[in-house]
């Protein structure tokens, strides 16, 4: 075959398209039989482990594997022509009240080439986390993406028992810490008090140096205590995060002076304590960035829930990010990507010079997963 095509090639002859599209050569209607290379392609598709879609011109599902269709829970013929935004939970599907900061979605879902973390939606409703790996071709003039899906449900799954066995494992030397060296350290600081009593008693010159010991032997025992707090994860419940969000509202009004208010929108439903506590840091991961680097005159932290999701949003009326920062390069926007991961979330971020910046972390409700299990079951 390659001497043939060689040969056509020295006579000038070069290959020829065969005019089909990327859809009707490797779609599920596809002309079979036409091509031998698209009969072992077609054939590799369904056999990869990793789902795999195909979007044409006009952003539409042209081609699916059955990894990609068993992901989210479909058969292939019932994902073709449909959008993307049918197989995602999108920031923009979910209804946010307008408070003080009118919500301002981005238009429909839009990936640049690259690696994506983003929320799945399966046919039973249940919100997953996903990796979407996109990249572009172009085949007969017509622009194409190519998209790798990976559920990422079992990576969170591990990543989140990791976090809890260190959490476990620093509430365990915070507690030693506490409970024997600072108890050791406060008994040192009482027998120098007792030593330069007695020093004193006798006139001895000795006792300042006693005194000395004992100021040290506090300023130890007070290191020591702020290091075992500092050990000591927070303990938020899912029903005690909307009390911890309005006292941090408070908390940090009174400190800063920037207006700072927190509302609740209907009952929103989270899974766990984790998933409450990596809430609460985020929050706070984001007022000390408005406050730092924004100068806000008033600052909003909105909870609710909607289309199965629990949402996170809190805004300001800043500056906006500077340039270097919008690149999410920096250490506080990657800690919240981390929180927001580790929780099965998403997260987005979005500036207007001089109007401030819009944080959105949305992470599946657990009422939506109840369902799910159930409709499982059945």
């Amino acid at each position: 075959m390659s001497r043939k095509i060689s040969q056509l090639e020295k006579e000038g002859v070069g290959r020829q398209p065969c005019g089909l599209s990327v859809a009707a050569c490797l779609g599920s209607d596809r002309t079979r039989s036409f091509c031998s290379i698209a009969g072992w392609m077609h054939q590799m598709l369904d056999q990869m482990l990793e789902g795999m879609l195909v979007l044409g011109p006009d952003r539409s599902i042209e081609i699916v594997n059955r990894a990609a269709a068993r992901i989210f829970g479909y058969r292939p013929d019932e994902l073709l022509g449909q959008p993307l935004t049918f197989l995602l939970q999108m920031p923009e599907q979910i209804s946010i009240p307008s408070v003080d900061f009118p919500h301002r979605p981005t238009e429909g879902a839009s990936f640049d080439t690259g690696r994506h973390e983003a929320l799945g939606r399966r046919k039973n409703g249940e919100v997953f986390p996903i990796e979407l790996s996109v990249s572009q071709s172009v085949v007969e003039g017509q622009t194409a993406l190519t998209i790798l899906v990976r559920d990422l449900t079992e990576r969170r799954s591990l990543e989140q028992a990791l976090f809890e066995a260190e959490s476990r494992e620093r509430l365990r030397i915070g507690q030693d810490i506490h409970d024997s060296l600072c108890q050791m350290l406060i008994g040192i600081h009482y027998q120098a008090e007792l030593l330069q009593t007695k020093l004193r008693e006798r006139s001895l010159p000795e006792s300042t140096l006693a005194a000395r010991i004992g100021e040290l032997v506090r300023e130890a025992s007070s290191c020591a205590r702020a290091l075992a707090q500092g050990l000591m994860p927070l303990a938020i419940s899912p029903a005690q995060l909307p009390q911890a969000l309005k006292e941090l509202a408070h908390k940090t009004e009174e400190r800063s002076g920037v207006a700072c208010r927190f509302a609740l929108v209907g009952s929103p439903t989270l899974r766990d304590a984790a998933t409450a506590l990596h809430l609460y840091q985020i929050a706070q991961e984001s007022i000390h960035n408005a406050i730092r680097h924004g100068k806000p005159r008033q600052i909003e932290i909105l909870l609710g829930e909607d289309a199965g999701s629990v949402y996170l949003r809190i805004a300001d009326d800043g500056d906006g990010m500077r340039p270097k920062a919008e690149s999410g390069a920096g250490l506080g926007l990657r800690s919240m990507r981390y929180r927001a991961g580790m929780i099965g979330g998403v997260i987005r971020f979005e500036s207007k010079p001089k109007e401030g910046v819009i944080v959105l972390c949305t992470v599946p409700s657990a009422t939506r997963g109840k369902e799910a299990k159930r409709s499982r079951r059945r």
